[in-house]
């Protein structure tokens, strides 16, 4: 089934913008003629001379076979040029074609929770397996080019000899049988080699984000040697993969020189008694190399089409199979145009006037979820929702920003149901903080606005509303002091503050926080609250935050207690103090 579906995605992409494909493809058969023009002029020449040998001028007459090689030359340096920036082209719309529409359909998966955790796969797919996949599409004008030209040199040679002509066919089928034979080897060695390749960017990755776990349990040795194993497993694969083919290679090259030893037994007699021309010979010698240099395009183009199998295996395991008629939808790509400003698409402002779920429900893959959550809320108002490890905290959260899909439940905003929540809960309608801050290895500043603009006043406000306000005027290069590798020159607190600036800096109607102050120091959160309580008394916001710290709850207007994913109670910290036991056991 996979097998067939890259076929359709070889034809497919030859279907996207079939003129480039027929452009290239003429653009080659000019190319690989050059070839069949100079051994008809070389031809003439020979024989010329031969029969001149007896006496006469002999450079008069070849001079217009002088020409036309000087000419088919230029011709040859011309279509050269155009087919290599033919190449380009293809090559441009071929892969950012799939890249386009992988991107697309990875983002707009329903669970962006389970991507994010493959991040690193989805990067690999597209800067790996996404060249191999297409590649095939744009080597197969070369080796159209090649055959038609090899179709007029084999017919060429059979109206000169057809008996010398059948012998030369003898190599060229091994070749062929080789060829078939060796095809499933070539994509088993491929899987292989790319399984390796995945543990290898995997384990660099693992290591990058736990520099400190490995270092507090002094790993330091067991990681190396691990890294050194698989980097040892992963050698092997490639050089096996490696020897293999070019092995290969060397086998059906040899072929070319085989064919010209059986033609040379085959015609030595006819030449000794001056039956076969010396122009002919050479006909056959130059057609024969492009013979062989056909049979070893085709090669090239089997065996890329097995290491094709193997990457579109990996891109229908990241997108799904049912979309893969999608990866090569119609997509306007320009390879001769100024790429545009990227345009961050904001959300219209939707003032709040009340926030309603009803029934949320999530429950996929027999994980933790959530049952039944109903609740209200209003700008000005503040929910804690309260829990045990896999209550459905978290999960409530990341169902609310569409992180994650529900599985049914309805949202309501000023009465009217929210049909995509994903795509509503952006800001400066809703703005997200998670518990563990995600930074990228570049400054402050970036890592605040993430290529947005701001004032500098809504940037003074956002610093100070998380607390980060004093920490950054300490800092040497201010917004532009660099943040260190994934954040790495930060403390853990000071990376949850600047991801709290992060949502602070959008004006948003709702904001939503898991466990968002867990690695602050106790001064700074207590800072932190009253500095927000002014804050939503200012400014009227909502705010839900997920959390298990007494104080918090005791500020919220409500809190939700929910036990494996569903609600036990709801009320003031007072109320479900009073009357919910359970509560009262974890908080009181």
């Amino acid at each position: 089934m996979k097998k067939q579906g890259f076929h359709r995605l070889f034809i497919q992409l030859l279907l996207y913008k079939p003129w480039m494909f027929a452009i290239s493809v003429l653009l080659n058969i000019v190319i690989f003629s050059y070839s069949a023009a100079i051994a008809y002029f070389v031809r003439e020449i020979l024989n010329f001379i031969e029969g001149s040998l007896g006496g006469g001028r002999v450079l008069p007459q070849i001079v217009p076979f002088l020409a036309g090689i000087l000419g088919v030359s230029l011709v040859r340096i011309a279509a050269i040029k155009l087919c290599a920036l033919m190449d380009n082209v293809q090559v441009f719309h071929y892969e950012n074609l799939l890249r386009n529409n992988i991107m697309k359909m990875v983002y707009r998966k329903d669970n962006i929770k389970n991507i994010a955790g493959k991040s690193e796969k989805v990067f690999e797919v597209v800067d790996d397996d996404v060249p191999v996949c297409a590649f095939p599409s744009q080597l197969l004008s070369e080796v159209t080019g090649f055959v038609v030209y090899s179709l007029i040199a084999i017919a060429s040679l059979l109206l000169i000899n057809w008996r010398v002509t059948i012998y030369i066919f003898i190599p060229l089928s091994m070749a062929i049988l080789i060829i078939n034979t060796a095809s499933n080897r070539i994509k088993r060695n491929r899987r292989v080699n790319r399984e390796i390749h995945s543990k290898v960017s995997e384990s660099i990755s693992d290591t990058a984000k736990l520099v400190q776990t490995i270092k507090i349990s002094g790993s330091e040795n067991s990681i190396l040697k691990h890294f050194e194993k698989l980097n040892r497993t992963r050698l092997d694969a490639v050089l096996k993969d490696t020897l293999f083919e070019a092995g290969l290679q060397a086998v059906l090259g040899s072929t070319v020189y085989i064919g010209t030893g059986v033609m040379m037994l085959v015609v030595a007699r006819s030449m000794i008694k001056g039956e076969f021309p010396i122009g002919d010979f050479s006909m056959f010698v130059v057609y024969l190399g492009t013979l062989a240099s056909c049979v070893d395009r085709i090669l090239e183009l089997v065996s890329l089409s097995k290491q094709a199998e193997v990457s579109y295996d990996r891109i229908i395991e990241l997108v799904g199979e049912e979309k893969a008629n999608k990866l090569t939808a119609y997509c306007d790509l320009s390879a001769f145009q100024d790429l545009g400003k990227f345009k961050y698409r904001c959300m219209e402002r939707t003032p709040l006037i009340e926030f309603k779920v009803r029934n949320l429900t999530y429950e996929h893959d027999n994980r933790n979820g959530i049952c039944d959550v109903s609740f209200n809320l209003k700008p000005g108002e503040v929910i804690a929702v309260a829990g045990g490890v896999g209550s459905g905290k978290s999960t409530l959260l990341n169902i609310l920003m569409g992180v994650i899909p529900r599985d049914s439940g309805q949202v309501f905003w000023n009465g009217t149901e929210v049909q995509n929540i994903r795509e509503f809960f952006k800001p400066p309608n809703a703005a997200y903080t998670t518990q563990i801050a995600k930074m990228f290895s570049d400054t402050i500043g970036e890592n605040l606005l993430l290529g947005k603009d701001a004032s500098q006043g809504k940037i003074r406000d956002a610093l100070y509303s998380a607390v980060f306000d004093g920490d950054v005027s300490e800092m040497e290069g201010y917004l532009d002091t660099y943040a260190g590798s994934q954040g790495s020159m930060l403390s853990g607190g000071q990376m949850q503050r600047l991801a709290l600036s992060r949502m602070f800096i959008h004006d948003a109607e709702i904001y939503m926080m898991d466990d968002s102050t867990s690695a602050i120091d106790i001064e700074t959160e207590k800072e932190f609250w009253n500095r927000f309580e002014k804050n939503i008394a200012k400014r009227k916001f909502a705010c839900i935050i997920a959390s298990n710290k007494r104080h918090v709850l005791q500020r919220a207007d409500k809190i939700i207690f929910m036990k494996k994913g569903h609600v036990m109670d709801c009320g003031k910290f007072d109320e479900l103090s009073a009357r919910c036991e359970e509560f009262t056991s974890i908080y009181a």
